[in-house]
């Protein structure tokens, strides 16, 4: 190995395997012209002490370059489940790539905030790579426990054209009773239905699943016992297909960010088909949702033409994506007035051998095939087609509840 050393005005530079390192030094020198410039003692002593740090510092350099606990650490693959795979290789991926995850600078092991993902293609080339953000981990978590509840209910609830009921917990007789709205609206409300977490009332003629505050024994009931009830006695419920949407949300909410957060931001909980008490636009379910319609007769099954104002057809150009945990909508042309006019679905993700399954609530798992691209469906919802209908997790909410940050610690 060859070191060269240049001296200049204030500071010096060596050259070792062709790393370059500034080495700035407090002492300096009198730089005046003549001959004479190390003639006086002090100048020489200077010069030594100058030479002798010069010397200690690239000591230093080398015996860091030899020890290799001192060089970085090449960056380990992560071991990513079944579930997290999926959801991101079709979050950053498609078909035709392959995502991976190296582990971060703290080295954790596991999937976390500041992780590299990165896209290769068949032949293994790195097409990009990105840090993995709060958002991105606010997602993923939420999507897991949207595809963990979904398979875990099979078939979920059983469905009613009046959005929502307690199953055999009538009143004899409707109670009347002042309310006011999350928004401040008052009015009257009639009590149709209760058990010991919920009741369904009636406002303005339309029928919504509320949260008791307390039970018949005055004991507070909290937000994440209520939506596991749900979860827990299904045969006590009865939901048109959105309700269970929102349920889902809600459960998926609970179970990313803890009950302690869920409780305190929750509140009262108010439920019916795709009504959402926290947004202004009261009508996503609690996702953040895009929705395209279609100009009457675009699009022809059958014979049998959509109207106007159904869904557009579901279509990738178009930035539409197929990603596990997400909910989409099965439209029927040609209705849109029946109670099957259309299936809202939980996206679970596609098999080996190419099929899409989807759930849907009363239904249950659903195996899909879409017929050349055309999203057009052939099998269980024959006569369907997959419409540009796409509900995405609301992370701004989920991270305003985390309270505590657990999803990202």
């Amino acid at each position: 190995m060859t070191t060269a050393i240049s001296i200049t005005k204030n500071f010096q530079t060596t050259k070792a395997n062709n790393n370059t390192q500034n080495l700035n030094f407090s002492n300096s020198f009198n730089w005046s012209a003549g001959p004479s410039l190390l003639s006086e003692s002090t100048q020489q002593m200077q010069m030594m002490i100058l030479v002798m740090q010069l010397l200690q510092q690239l000591m230093q350099q080398l015996n860091q370059h030899q020890d290799p606990t001192n060089q970085a650490q090449p960056a380990t693959p992560l071991s990513l489940s079944q579930t997290e795979q999926s959801i991101l290789q079709s979050s950053f991926g498609d078909t035709k790539t392959t995502v991976a995850v190296l582990d971060g600078r703290n080295q954790d092991g596991k999937l976390t905030v500041g992780d590299t993902l990165i896209v290769q293609n068949s032949a293994g080339q790195e097409l990009k790579r990105s840090t993995l953000s709060s958002n991105d981990m606010y997602e993923l978590r939420f999507r897991e426990n949207m595809l963990k509840n979904g398979l875990a209910i099979e078939t979920g609830w059983e469905f009613t054209d009046q959005l929502v009921s307690i199953k055999d917990a009538a009143l004899a007789q409707p109670e009347l009773r002042q309310f006011t709205s999350a928004n401040g609206l008052t009015g009257t409300e009639r009590v149709l239905e209760r058990n010991q977490f919920w009741e369904v009332v009636e406002r303005e003629g339309n029928r919504y699943l509320l949260m008791r505050t307390s039970n018949d024994q005055n004991q507070t009931v909290q937000a994440s016992d209520a939506i596991n009830d749900l979860f827990d006695h299904r045969q006590a419920y009865a939901f048109d297909c959105a309700s269970p949407m929102s349920v889902l949300n809600l459960k998926a909410s609970l179970d990313t960010i803890g009950a302690d957060d869920f409780n305190r931001n929750a509140g009262q909980l108010m439920l019916a088909s795709w009504f959402d008490q926290y947004d202004a636009s009261q009508f996503d379910g609690g996702y953040i949702a895009q929705v395209r319609t279609a100009e009457a007769g675009e699009i022809n099954i059958n014979g049998i033409r959509n109207l106007a104002g159904e869904t557009a057809l579901f279509d990738p150009s178009k930035g539409d994506q197929l990603i596990p945990g997400n909910g989409y909508y099965f439209d029927l042309p040609g209705d849109n007035s029946s109670a099957v006019q259309g299936w809202n679905a939980l996206y679970l993700g596609q098999t080996e051998d190419g099929h899409h399954q989807f759930w849907s609530s009363s239904i249950g798992k659903i195996n899909v095939d879409f017929t050349n691209n055309s999203y057009l469906t052939t099998g269980q919802l024959s006569g369907y087609y997959l419409g540009a209908v796409v509900s995405d997790p609301n992370t701004t909410r989920l991270q305003a509840w985390d309270d505590d940050g657990s999803v990202v610690r």
